[in-house]
């Protein structure tokens, strides 16, 4: 067996040691790297609106934007810390739109007349199905009395004046309501109407029709599971030519 040279031996010990380095420097580049990733990650979170209380898109359906101004008539602008239930309200005026609704919302800003209270939804759904997201669901809105601090509220726009409905926007409705509250590990029973709230009669067909508020907590229900859904509920029914 050759014996190995001082030399020879020197060179293997010089390459070991630089192997070794290269390796402990490999080894704290990759961390670097991934450290880097996380950052990365971490402000692409932060930045890209996922905390920003905007929902863009519900199941295929497109939400969107118009919020309202920071006002004390309009939009409180305090944060809303939890979400307990979702409170369903209608407008009772058969024939407005959802960005009329939006707009009277905002109408109502700056004013300082005693008959105009505090007013205003998270979202409005109006009747070809179109949803309009007024407030972050990061905030508080003036919706529901007494229950403003743990709720979020969704408007429909009536077409009949029974407050009844057009199937686009039950669809638009069920879907919007099911999409909450899978997000904020809701049911049934954590879905009122205002009329659970305050007493009053709204949304009316909900209130006159206790068969077809069932029916649509049903069908929210279903497309919280992403499941098909019945637009049979009789809201829709009481459409003219349906």
């Amino acid at each position: 067996m050759a014996v190995m040279s001082k030399k020879e031996w020197l060179r293997r010990r010089r390459r070991k040691k630089k192997i070794r380095k290269y390796a402990i420097l490999g080894g704290f580049a990759v961390a670097l790297i991934l450290f880097l990733l996380l950052i990365i990650k971490i402000f692409t979170w932060i930045f890209s609106g996922s905390d920003d209380g905007l929902i863009k898109k519900v199941g295929d359906i497109k939400v969107t934007q118009k919020l309202l101004t920071v006002d004390d008539n309009t939009r409180p602008g305090t944060a809303l810390p939890s979400v307990k239930s979702i409170v369903i309200h209608y407008d009772g005026i058969p024939g407005t739109s959802a960005i009329d609704r939006r707009n009277y919302y905002e109408s109502k800003k700056g004013s300082k007349s005693d008959k105009d209270t505090p007013e205003s939804m998270h979202f409005v759904v109006g009747p070809e199905g179109e949803i309009i997201q007024c407030i972050p669901v990061t905030e508080a809105a003036y919706a529901s009395k007494g229950s403003n601090a743990d709720s979020l509220s969704v408007e429909f726009c009536s077409t009949g004046a029974d407050g009844s409905v057009s199937k686009e926007e039950y669809v638009s409705l069920v879907t919007l309501v099911g999409y909450l509250c899978k997000e904020y590990d809701l049911d049934a029973d954590d879905i009122k109407r205002h009329f659970d709230i305050s007493g009053k009669q709204c949304p009316l067909f909900f209130v006159t029709n206790q068969d077809a508020w069932k029916q649509f907590l049903s069908d929210v229900e279903k497309a919280k599971a992403g499941k098909d859904f019945s637009t049979d509920n009789p809201i829709i029914k009481k459409q003219a030519g349906q």
